[in-house]
């Protein structure tokens, strides 16, 4: 049977890009569509980085060592192997040979920038060369080098299915373009407010808090477009949320060293300088709330840093305690009843603070001194609200194995049904691996899904 295309590519960021390609580079006709009215989509917006292990900008900066395997047991530990381990696999075992693929077309990564992204010893986190945009301009520029067609500012409406309930084209209003099979790859749902509070109730409850870093576009139409035809869903409840004292829509991602967290009861429940990828998880624990504690001498302190140009100085603090945003109070006593905390705990937590701060030496949760980290004795003393409600990206998606074929709740899969990014989820956990965590999967299963896609496709009758 005649198709338009072999595979049509459903979305056009990091994965989509890939998986175009790499289906391409098999002999393969490819269409790509886009709702958007240019490619990239949260990509584009994104730094870019690559969460690889064993690549060879990790030798360039004298990591040595470093493989698939290890990463393997890093991310499996991490998430107490509440994953899917073969496709948790794939990604490791592919991650430095599709690394060495992007960045043999084009993107530059510097050994100097490799870091420890997220919690791990090992330094993984590859940051390019002009960020996400500059990885998608690569992408696409090497598919203008290709006879890939695109279609842009068109909105997927439906996937079609033969008598066998095969996926054999899309439906964009009343017109049908047919293939051989489709890659789902249309990111996640972080701008459809009903999806986040279906799949994704830790981000809705923060209400009227919550926002989303990527673009208006991330409707998650995979999610519906594959129940639609009896795809499985995996990763309920799961994504990244980042820490906000919800003054505005800055994203700053870590809290100074010089404030102190504590929960509800005003208890100090972890280190105030924690990484973005625990510390959000760290506070949903605590039910979802917790307060930063400072007084009036770091408050007058607070100067612009690296960490913070807009919440965290001085002025801005001062006039939101004006407004009532920020409690402010005489005692710690009376700042305690302000925010609904156990006075005495408050109290007994402060004063253990300002003994260690006297020390120099954090002995319980091991805060660096060099933070900033001061005593809180200068009256009056400043509380605001923290909660995890700026989502980064949705962990909730379409089911996939390890050859990022589509399945349906019998373990099946959906014929000629493909999906890579953030549509997919099988990949993530409850603590997200760190830096170039849910990039690097975009490229590696976008390429993967791509050559799969056309594979399955040279096999059909």
């Amino acid at each position: 049977m005649a198709h338009d295309y072999d595979v049509i590519v459903v979305g056009s960021g990091a994965a989509g890009l890939a998986a175009a390609l790499g289906a391409s580079d098999t002999g393969a006709s490819v269409l790509v569509v886009e709702a958007d009215k240019q490619v990239g989509g949260s990509s584009r917006l994104s730094g870019g980085h690559f969460y690889a292990a064993g690549t060879s900008v990790q030798k360039a900066a004298g990591i040595d060592g470093d493989d698939a395997d290890a990463m393997f047991e890093h991310y499996m530990t991490l998430n107490q192997w509440l994953v899917e381990p073969s496709v948790v696999r794939r990604y490791c075992d592919l991650s430095a040979p599709t690394f060495e693929w992007l960045k043999n077309l084009g993107v530059e990564f510097l050994p100097e920038k490799v870091y420890r992204s997220g919690v791990g010893s090992v330094a993984r986190g590859h940051p390019p060369e002009g960020g996400g945009e500059r990885v998608i301009e690569v992408l696409h520029g090497q598919l203008g080098q290709r006879s890939v067609d695109f279609v842009l500012n068109s909105r997927v409406s439906g996937l079609v299915t033969d008598d066998d309930d095969a996926i054999c084209g899309i439906r964009i209003g009343d017109d049908v373009a047919t293939c051989g099979a489709v890659i789902m790859a249309t990111g996640g749902f972080g701008a459809n407010k009903e999806l986040l509070r279906r799949y994704y109730p830790e981000a809705a409850k923060a209400d009227n808090w919550t926002w989303y870093i990527g673009t208006p576009m991330a409707q998650g139409d995979g999610l519906t477009l594959g129940e639609e035809v009896g795809a499985d869903l995996a990763g309920f409840n799961r994504g990244l949320l980042l820490v906000t004292p919800g003054f505005g829509r800055d994203l700053e991602v870590l809290l100074p060293g010089w404030l102190v967290m504590v929960n509800a009861q005003g208890r100090r429940f972890a280190n105030e300088t924690a990484p973005y990828t625990v510390l959000g998880g760290l506070i949903q624990k605590e039910g979802g709330q917790a307060f930063a504690i400072f007084d009036e001498a770091a408050r007058r302190d607070a100067k612009p840093s690296p960490i913070s140009q807009a919440n965290w100085v001085h002025e801005p603090l001062a006039a939101r305690a004006e407004e009532g945003r920020i409690a402010r109070a005489d005692t710690l006593a009376e700042l305690a009843g302000k925010i609904g905390a156990d006075p005495e705990v408050l109290e007994g937590t402060l004063a253990r603070y300002n003994a260690d701060c006297e020390r120099g030496v954090d002995s319980v949760f091991f805060k660096d001194p060099a933070s900033g980290m001061r005593a809180l004795t200068t009256p009056p003393f400043y509380a605001t609200e923290l909660r995890p409600a700026i989502v980064c990206w949705t962990g909730t998606g379409l089911r996939i194995d390890a050859d990022t074929r589509v399945l349906r709740k019998n373990e099946q899969p959906v014929p000629g049904l493909f999906a890579a990014g953030e549509t997919v989820g099988s990949l993530h956990g409850d603590r997200y691996i760190g830096g170039g965590g849910s990039y690097g999967p975009c490229i590696v299963f976008g390429k993967l899904a791509g050559e799969q896609a056309a594979d399955y496709v040279r096999h059909l009758g």
